[in-house]
């Protein structure tokens, strides 16, 4: 695959900052709820936890076409 061709974006989920730092239920979580979708659509993706406290994101990289992201990514992720 061409290289330059890659795309990528980065979605970022804002949780609780305060200690400690308690997530939802994994069904329920947006950064995992969509990382799982991305999988099962075979859609490269990573998720990392931010500095920032209670700051985590997703990166989705893809090659050609953009995929559906209102499929993909959990509607509290901006």
């Amino acid at each position: 695959a061409d290289l330059t061709g890659i795309k990528w974006k980065c979605f970022v989920w804002q949780g609780p900052t305060s200690s400690p730092i308690l997530f939802p239920v994994t069904e329920e979580d947006p950064i995992l709820c969509s990382f799982s979708r991305c999988l099962k659509a075979d859609v490269l993706s990573v998720w990392r936890r931010h500095q920032t406290p209670g700051r985590r994101e997703l990166w989705i990289f893809w090659w050609g076409d953009d995929p559906n992201f209102a499929e993909l990514v959990h509607h509290d992720l901006s």
